[in-house]
């Protein structure tokens, strides 16, 4: 178990290692980045964060190492934050992705005023869905069960938790 993980802001630098992360199969199974994705579309998604207002994204590094352990990010719609993350597969089954998405909400309620976050899993992800309980999320009655994420109909899960 990982004692404890720290989040700094995304840098251009991290362009490369973000996209051989997404490469990940299990990653690729679950996340909504496209798999197309390269470290131009990396930067350009950087600038873009840097100069929202309405998101924010971090990567969870291990305080000691440096180590880069997960993504973690939020978008702002009105008082509702829709939260997304993953987690390196050498980091899975240690702790960060709920304390990164612990800390993602506690930051994003000092910086924006919602009032609930949301997010949405795979159907099939019962790690994220479990991520998401621990960290004080529950299950969602009365939500769509499907998205299209790039052309394809995804079954989800939605969650959310209360400021």
């Amino acid at each position: 178990m990982l004692a404890e993980i720290a989040l700094r802001a995304w840098t251009p630098d991290d362009a490369e290692w973000y996209v051989r992360q997404i490469a990940d199969p299990e990653i690729r199974r679950f996340t909504t980045e496209p798999a197309t994705l390269t470290v131009e579309d990396f930067r350009k998604a950087l600038d873009r964060l840097t100069s929202s207002d309405d998101e924010l994204g971090w990567v969870a590094v291990d305080p000691l190492s440096g180590e880069r352990l997960a993504n973690v990010a939020a978008v702002r719609n009105g008082d509702t934050a829709i939260v997304s993350y993953w987690v390196t597969r050498d980091a899975r089954g240690k702790g960060v992705a709920t304390q990164a998405l612990d800390e993602l909400c506690a930051r994003a309620l000092t910086i924006w005023p919602i009032t609930e976050f949301r997010l949405y899993t795979h159907a099939d992800n019962l790690a994220s869905q479990r991520v998401a309980e621990k960290a004080g999320f529950h299950r969602m009655d009365g939500m769509p069960t499907q998205r299209e994420v790039y052309g394809q109909k995804w079954p989800v899960r939605w969650f959310e938790r209360l400021r």
